[in-house]
């Protein structure tokens, strides 16, 4: 178990609240006991200047609603995998700029871009599915398998694309950075009960494909999985920033209601903030 340099939190019953931020694309800025970690934090245009696409193919529908630099108090910040929407340099550099105790989990694979772009080596953590990380005293973190869109792993089997369990206080959280709805997966979160769950609902086709574009669970899929395995509240992701690789919300909410009545969810807005209670 590799720990953190988290710091104690207040015990409060406000402090018990989660505060959730939606920041754009996948990302998330959770705030509680005195602790503020963003996963996957995406605050700038980069993706719309990729090669290799048609023209205007990348084109953000709206602005960030945060600015990085100030991101002043973040304790730590979690990538999934190093895609650019997920694990952008200038967003990092301005955050360990901004936040300058602020540590680093990611992928092995993720760690020589951090460090190429100026994050020290003793602020970042190599996460994978063989060890639990543990920040401060009441935040444990597990890397679950993604398979974006198969599961990738190096020869000493650390994987490439990871999503987060963050058992934290009382409260499970699960991110699912990019991935397909597998049997493995299912089984992998059925060890735990999921209070909010964040799942990506972009979906896939040939035609992305043919571009590079690699997919995710759709829709219908996420609706199927929160409910399964009974998520106390869901948050779709993934298809607001970027209309070409979206399917759109309406097959996500009309699932919901047709097929899994009562099962709550949350459709954000950019910059939003939610507190959830259990």
């Amino acid at each position: 178990m590799r720990n953190g340099k988290g710091r104690v939190g207040s015990m409060s019953n406000e402090n018990r609240h989660l505060k959730i931020q939606y920041i754009g694309q996948v990302g998330v800025i959770l705030r509680k006991n005195d602790i503020a970690i963003a996963i996957d934090p995406y605050l700038t245009d980069s993706v719309d200047h990729l090669s290799g696409f048609p023209e205007a193919f990348w084109q953000r529908r709206y602005t960030p609603p945060v600015k990085p630099e100030t991101l002043t108090n973040l304790d730590l910040v979690l990538c999934t995998h190093e895609h650019m929407d997920h694990m952008d340099p200038d967003t990092l550099r301005a955050i360990a700029l901004a936040s300058p105790k602020c540590q680093f989990g990611a992928p092995k694979s993720c760690l020589p871009m951090l460090e190429a772009i100026g994050i020290s080596a003793e602020r970042l953590h190599a996460l994978g599915t063989q060890e639990v990380f543990q920040y401060g005293v009441d935040l444990i973190i597990h890397p679950i398998p993604a398979w974006h869109e198969e599961r990738v792993r190096d020869g000493e089997g650390w994987d490439h694309y990871l999503g987060y369990i963050l058992q934290w206080d009382g409260l499970c959280i699960y991110h699912a950075g990019d991935t397909l709805l597998t049997e493995e997966l299912v089984e992998a979160l059925s060890c735990f009960t999921i209070d909010v769950g964040f799942l990506p609902i972009n979906g896939r086709d040939i035609f992305r494909n043919r571009l590079g574009v690699v997919g995710n669970m759709n829709a219908l899929e996420a609706a199927d999985l929160a409910a399964h395995l009974k998520f106390d509240i869901v948050v779709p992701v993934h298809f607001d920033m970027y209309a070409n690789n979206s399917e759109g919300i309406a097959p996500f909410v009309d699932r919901l209601y047709q097929k899994h009545p009562g099962q709550k969810f949350h459709i954000f807005q950019p910059g939003e903030t939610l507190v959830y209670v259990k």
